[in-house]
């Protein structure tokens, strides 16, 4: 599934993120997605990625470089940043909300509204077991089948960045071409996937993927939230029901499980995992609970 998605640009200037919020409306959905050196209230905002759907156009906000003004520039109808993020009639769509709502709180007083989580979306559409999150990258890998090759570019552009996570790459300036990449990659498969997950949902579980999104956002602005808690793995609604498999599921898990094998065989295993960075600013974090395997298989982002 390939997408046709603009190359990421940079926004640095008032200028340029005038004309870019001049051209956002309640007609735009929002795909974000911020970067920072341990984005949370005890890190830092780097850059904010957008994917403005339909125009399939993605931006990357300096946030350093702006400032304060990054939220507070206006356009001449008067809308800013801030306002658009806070306006309930726009829909923004993230993968995992909490630490992005706890940042853009905690640091500018920024509150998301007219939130979907999709990360919840693929959890409440599940057919069965729904114990653990998937992270962004078991996600794509499992319901948008890319080509062997897209996804390997994928992953490789996201390996080189998280290599670079404990010098604190998305602070660095000028910001690199890769960095660029890294950040338009976290956006451009997320309409493809709310897209097959509201396919395969249904309306009462909707309406629960919805409401959850609206508390995740509520529970990153109050002083207790912990950003590396240990429960962050799990998802909000437990197991969920033991479902047998037909005989067409089964053929279609095996032939996932040959081209993961054959993809193996072309690129060779992932050893890199072990060098990801993962800060942990308090005595337990998912990675204490669940072994490396497991927390990128359900949780790396």
């Amino acid at each position: 599934m390939a997408t046709s998605t603009s190359a990421a640009t940079l926004i640095s200037s008032t200028a340029e993120l005038e004309t870019f919020i001049s051209g956002i409306s309640s007609s735009n959905t929002l795909y974000l997605d911020l970067e920072g050196n341990n984005l949370s209230r005890h890190g830092t905002i780097s850059l904010i990625t957008i994917l403005l759907h339909p125009q399939k156009v993605v931006k990357v906000i300096d946030v350093i470089s702006l400032g304060e003004s990054c939220f507070t520039t206006t356009s001449k109808d008067g809308k800013s940043l801030k306002s658009i993020f806070e306006d309930p009639q726009i829909p923004k769509c993230l993968w995992d909300v909490r630490n992005d709502a706890d940042a853009l709180w905690a640091h500018y007083h920024v509150g998301l509204s007219g939130v979907v989580d999709i990360q919840l979306l693929e959890n409440a559409s599940r057919p069965s077991e729904r114990t653990y999150l998937y992270g962004l990258e078991k996600a794509i890998q499992s319901d948008l089948r890319l080509a062997a090759i897209d996804f390997y570019r994928w992953t490789s552009s996201k390996k080189e960045i998280r290599s670079l996570m404990s010098r604190n790459v998305f602070g660095v300036r000028p910001v690199e071409a890769k960095t660029l990449k890294y950040c338009a990659n976290d956006v451009i498969y997320l309409p493809g996937l709310r897209a097959v997950y509201l396919k395969r949902i249904d309306r009462d579980w909707l309406a629960k993927a919805k409401e959850e999104s609206s508390r995740r956002v509520e529970e990153a602005h109050s002083p207790t939230y912990q950003p590396q808690s240990a429960t962050k793995a799990l998802g909000p609604w437990g197991k969920g029901p033991i479902k047998t498999m037909t005989l067409d599921e089964l053929c279609d898990a095996l032939e996932d499980q040959r081209v993961e094998d054959l993809e193996r065989d072309l690129f060779g295993d992932d050893d890199d995992y072990d060098d990801r960075y993962y800060d942990d600013d308090g005595p337990t974090s998912c990675t204490d609970i669940i072994d490396d395997w497991d927390y990128e298989y359900y949780y790396s982002d």
